[in-house]
């Protein structure tokens, strides 16, 4: 750390000798007199008087020294607690991500980091793509795991492909067996607001269907409780629906769709010893390599 003219100052008062603070600190007699000359003539009061003896406090000096002791104890406190992130025993995480990725995918993740870095504290947020990249955007979240952005002002490194599948209450007709989109160009569909809404509108194109009507709701979790109670069927990613509490009957779409989800963050010299650390650890325990900075 570097010494301040403060922490100088007052090992002058505990030694009462210019001559062995210089030699406390390896530097000149000539070099601690500037200082203090130069730390008066800032604050505008003489500090230190000099006598045979040495040199003792002033009582302008006397008033201000408590003081000068509490900025020197927050300097060390600063750095201590400054080495204490770079060592990864202290630090906040703070993330922005789809819903389905913190309940089904994201834990595991947590859970090992934390065996090697218990100190360090994770923040989550969910949302949508939109919302999680103006968290990115705004300082709010330092990674996002999302599908790809639209815009390449965020670092992106691809984590899974999740298969898209067409979702039915069980009591529908054509559940328990293959169904195609076509079959179901009838129907009401229930459908996300975004997040993989490109997605939905290839797979109707391709099928060469327009909904004639649906439902359009925010929350995914809602989706699927108004698919169940036979409201309509809907699309929707694999990973959403690993143990989910709904009666459901689920059927991968043909020909298959996938969105395409990862990890987001904004320039890595921006980002805390924490966090770089985290999605090293994420891209090398799923042997993936960090894309090249644009």
């Amino acid at each position: 750390m570097r010494t301040s003219r403060y922490e100088v100052f007052l090992k002058i008062v505990e030694t009462k000798s210019l001559t062995r603070t210089a030699a406390f600190f390896g530097c000149t007699q000539s070099a601690v007199s500037q200082l203090v000359r130069a730390l008066e003539s800032d604050l505008g009061v003489t500090l230190l008087a000099r006598n045979k003896n040495g040199v003792r406090l002033t009582a302008e000096g006397e008033y201000l020294l408590p003081s000068m002791r509490q900025i020197v104890g927050g300097e060390r406190s600063v750095f201590e607690k400054s080495l204490e992130l770079q060592n990864l025993n202290a630090g906040l995480i703070r993330i922005g991500i789809f819903t389905s990725m913190s309940c089904q995918w994201l834990p595991p993740y947590l859970k090992k980091f934390r065996e090697k870095y218990p100190n360090i504290g994770f923040e989550l947020s969910q949302g949508d793509v939109h919302q999680i990249c103006d968290w990115l955007r705004n300082g709010m979240a330092d990674i996002g795991f999302m599908t790809q952005p639209d815009s390449d002002e965020f670092a992106f490194c691809e984590l899974m492909e999740d298969r898209m599948n067409i979702v039915l209450p069980p009591e529908h007709p054509l559940a328990g067996g293959a169904v195609s989109l076509k079959d179901l160009a009838e129907e009401t569909f229930v459908l996300m607001e975004s997040g993989y809404s490109q997605i939905v509108e290839r797979m109707f194109r391709d099928a060469g269907i327009r909904p004639k009507r649906q439902y359009t709701v925010k929350d995914d979790y809602t989706v699927m409780s108004m698919v169940e109670s036979g409201l309509g069927v809907s699309l929707l990613p694999e990973l959403l629906l690993q143990r989910t509490p709904y009666e459901l009957y689920a059927y991968p779409a043909t020909p298959a769709y996938y969105r395409r989800l990862g990890v987001s963050w904004t320039k890595k010299e921006e980002n805390s010893v924490a966090v770089n650390k985290f999605v090293q650890y994420l891209l090398e325990d799923m042997g993936l390599s960090e894309p090249e900075s644009k």
